[in-house]
Order: structure tokens, then sequence, then C-alpha cells
């Protein structure tokens, strides 16, 4: 809920239990009845008394499908956020961000001849390790560019290699998966072979 909804709320609220004390006082018998129902006749004959009551009806109806809604979008964007990647050194737990992983794996690809252009999407879970330490089981996609006249098999092999050590001497990953898919082949070279072919 809202910064701006929870403030309804807490006006709502305020009013029905200022609501529910004037009952309370109403029901003692501390003012005689016919003052009462003289006052009640004055309150219920003026507009203003519509007025409010229509706005009521209306936060009532606002605040009703606030609660049937999924939430707000703060805690939207919240559970869309990516999660960290964990990983465990001698003093503790270290949280290393999703971007930095894709970013570290996008330069070792890039580093590999023949690799002209890589983006990585990086996926991370929390698993049950073993003495109860919680660790991360890391999913990496890499879509390259490759340049022209470059065997696939063996540049995807090389930047698959290039990508799992890094991943392994800077984060000490155990528990990760490298998929690797070659968008587009790229360069001048190319073009000229598919001409002339």
């Amino acid at each position: 809920m809202g910064y701006i909804n929870r403030f309804l709320l807490f006006l709502y609220t305020l009013a029905i239990a200022l609501a529910a004390l004037g009952v309370i006082v109403l029901c003692l018998p501390v003012f005689p009845i016919p003052v009462i129902l003289n006052e009640t006749a004055f309150v219920l004959s003026r507009w203003e008394t519509l007025a409010v009551a229509a706005l009521v009806f209306i936060l009532s109806v606002h605040l009703l499908a606030c609660s049937f809604s999924g939430g707000s979008k703060h805690e939207e964007k919240k559970e869309k956020e990516p999660e960290a990647v964990v990983v465990h050194g001698e003093g503790g737990e270290v949280r290393v961000a999703v971007p930095a992983v894709s970013n570290l794996a996008e330069k070792c690809a890039m580093k590999v001849q023949g690799v002209e252009n890589a983006n990585a999407k990086v996926e991370s879970r929390r698993v049950a390790g073993g003495e109860g330490k919680v660790s991360s089981s890391v999913a990496i996609r890499l879509d390259l560019e490759l340049g022209a006249r470059k065997n696939v098999a063996q540049v995807s092999d090389a930047v698959r290699a290039a990508v799992s050590e890094q991943v392994n001497e800077v984060l000490g990953l155990k528990d990760y998966s490298i998929d690797i898919s070659v968008a587009e082949i790229a360069g001048k070279d190319a073009a000229k072979q598919s001409r002339v072919s």
C-alpha cells in the first residue's frame, strides 16, 4: 500500500473511531433524548452531511479495492529486483550484485578472440548448502556476436572456459551453468562472403 493510501486509511480509521466514540457518548445518559433528536434532525437536513457521507463512501470503496489489489508499485518493483549472488568467505557471507556478475561474464567473453560483442543475463536463486549455509545457484546466459570466419564451436568453448575460470577464481562459485547462444555473425568479410555465395 502506497503512502497516499496509508494516509487515507489513517484518516478513515480516525473518523470511524470518532464516530464510534460519538455513538458511545450518545448511548450514555449524558444528553437528554429530545436534544439528541433535535441535533440529529438538524445534521441530516444539511447538504454538508450528504457530501461527507458520499466522500466516506467513495473512500471506503477505494480502500476496499486497494485491499484486493496485489500490492503497491514499490512492492512489485522489489519483487522483480534481481537476487544477489551469495558467496562465502572466511569472514562470512558476501552478497555480490547480479549486474556485477553479468559485467564480469561480458568482460571475460569480450577478451576471447573472435567475439565482437557480448550480452550477459544472469539469474540467481538461493539454495540450502551444507552446514546450514545458504549459497547461490547461478545461471549465466551469454548472447554473442562473433566476427566473420570464426568457428562457432571453438569460440563458444573458449568463452565458456574463460567465463568458467573467472567465476571459479573471482566468485568461488560451484553451482553455476553457462548457456551460450550466437546472436549474430558480424564483420565486413561476412558481408562480402554472403554476396559472393
